[in-house]
């Protein structure tokens, strides 16, 4: 197959990347420079566009399936730059679906337990995306954490660590789904060669601290607007 993975220098991005290169053609889309380097470092095959993931065109460049990373994800910054989230995670991600079905490509979607029950522009962005992949036949992935990617709690922790300073935490009781980010690719690829429009890859709820380093030292800096206490990662309506 010839796969165009969005986002691809992201953490699952790499992840897809290590399970499918030796098997498949990929190409990839990312704009975020440094990630981009480092990326062709490791994957110096892989072809890699510095550009727009919207801007593809699959009537030129026919490919058979694509995986959509790409998206805006930090919670706090999406609260507070709604336009950009929206721009890039909804109007962007429709106009690559629509493409891509008008050219009989395969969607598979890359949500998250935020789109469910949303609270936060973010979580409410991967809602709407996960309509858009419905409305143009794809499949959907939606994961909790993946652990050690850019962004999540356990670098920003080895961060302080290093720093000598507290680790930052918002409440002890807070829970969140976690997973590895290579099992969710396996996971989630082994859900779309079987055909499930809906893949949740088996991920384990944990208490937030249970991730601290053991004796570690820390401070409460209270819950972020657009934060939950728990996610969940089915509807009640969904079996």
């Amino acid at each position: 197959m010839t796969i165009l993975i969005t986002g691809i220098a992201g953490s699952l991005g790499k992840a897809f990347t290590k399970l499918l290169q030796d098997e498949h053609n990929l190409i990839g889309y990312d704009n975020n420079e440094w990630s981009v380097a480092e990326f062709q470092r490791e994957f110096p095959k892989v072809k890699v566009l510095l550009e727009d993931f919207s801007e593809w065109k699959f009537d030129q460049d026919p490919v058979d399936l694509v995986i959509h990373c790409g998206a805006y994800k930090h919670l706090s910054l999406g609260e507070e730059n709604p336009n950009a989230f929206i721009d890039n995670n909804i109007i962007k991600t429709r106009k690559l679906f629509a493409e891509a079905f008008k050219n009989n490509a395969d969607i598979l979607f890359i949500s998250s337990d935020k789109a469910v029950e949303p609270c936060n522009l973010y979580g409410y962005t991967k809602a709407i995306g996960e309509c858009l992949a419905k409305e143009y036949e794809g499949y959907i992935a939606r994961c909790g954490n993946f652990l050690n990617s850019s962004g999540s709690v356990i670098p920003v922790w080895e961060k302080a660590l290093k720093e000598n300073k507290p680790i930052p935490i918002t409440d002890i009781d807070m829970k969140r789904f976690v997973i590895e980010v290579d099992d969710a690719a396996r996971q989630i690829w082994t859900g779309y060669n079987q055909g499930h429009k809906l893949i949740i890859p088996d991920c384990k709820e944990v208490n937030i601290t249970s991730l601290m380093p053991k004796g570690a030292e820390f401070e409460i800096i209270g819950i972020r607007p657009g934060e939950k206490m728990r996610e969940k990662l089915r509807w009640d309506c969904e079996s």
